[in-house]
């Protein structure tokens, strides 16, 4: 694989200035993913409910500034969103949705332009403003769009920790080291672990993290730590067209036992 991103491709993440860290008491993860389409939503509210059950206090922000979902794909139907705290129209506290047996949502508004193409030093004030919100919580998860962009890269940054979402297929795995590859050129790189999704056998997600390290290892001396595996079940798609979260709709489920193992491996990792 060549190793020849532009310079104006990777420049986004360095031109982003990181807020000062969360209190310690709070442990961010934000998950990501080169490209579209491989679940990532899914895993970031999984991880949030499998968080809540274990009585943590858990906020699941929706990060998406362009095509946000956190919110049908929950069930619920906020009254705010991000945009109303851009603008002013409320605070954080007031947009804050508290799912029964679940995490505190905070949504975003799909097909809102203004919020895609947020100025830089706008959007990093929104980061900062939510990054000391949800500095009463024990956990931050962050959904954030897919992509390099600088309105994705900024709340990656904010976060000490990422998760790289990543399905076994060609543009999933070349977008994914993109993404990598950006994280790891910030002046204060986060911590990257993968997030295997949608394979049909625990080797297959294996295999897959390997081809992916093979990959990391040659272009950017670099070896990245699985954070889980996710099986691929219909059930999945099921949960989605129900407005509910996998681990509600079908918590026996292969890929719901799967996050339930994972939240149990993030929370005895390192804070």
């Amino acid at each position: 694989m060549s190793d020849q991103a532009s310079e104006l491709r990777d420049a986004s993440l360095r031109e982003e200035r990181r807020p000062a860290p969360p209190p310690l008491r709070l442990r961010c993860l934000a998950v990501g993913s080169g490209k579209g389409g491989v679940g990532k939503t899914m895993i970031s509210i999984g991880l949030a409910c499998c968080l809540a059950r274990m009585k943590y206090r858990v906020l699941l922000m929706d990060a998406d500034l362009g095509l946000a979902n956190v919110d049908l794909q929950m069930g619920i139907n906020p009254i705010f969103t991000l945009q109303d705290i851009v603008y002013g129209s409320c605070t954080p506290e007031e947009a804050v949705v508290s799912v029964p047996d679940g995490p505190d949502v905070l949504a975003a508004a799909s097909g809102a332009p203004e919020l895609a193409d947020m100025g830089s030093a706008r959007r990093q004030m929104l980061v900062e403003e939510l990054m000391r919100f949800a500095s009463r919580y024990d956990y931050l998860v962050i959904d954030v769009g897919a992509g390099i962009g600088a309105g994705v890269t900024s709340f990656l940054a904010a976060a000490p920790e990422v998760l790289v979402v990543v399905a076994n297929e060609p543009t999933s795995i070349m977008d994914a080291y993109s993404l990598i590859k950006v994280l790891r050129q910030a002046t204060d790189p986060p911590s990257i672990s993968l997030m295997i999704n949608m394979v049909r056998s625990l080797e297959e997600g294996e295999l897959l993290a390997q081809r992916i390290n093979v990959i990391t290892k040659k272009f950017l001396s670099t070896e990245l730590p699985v954070a889980g595996i996710v099986m691929y079940d219909t059930l999945v798609g099921d949960s989605i067209r129900a407005r509910q979260p996998l681990i509600h709709y079908a918590g026996q489920s292969a890929p719901a036992k799967c996050l339930d193992e994972t939240a149990r491996s993030i929370i005895s990792g390192p804070a």
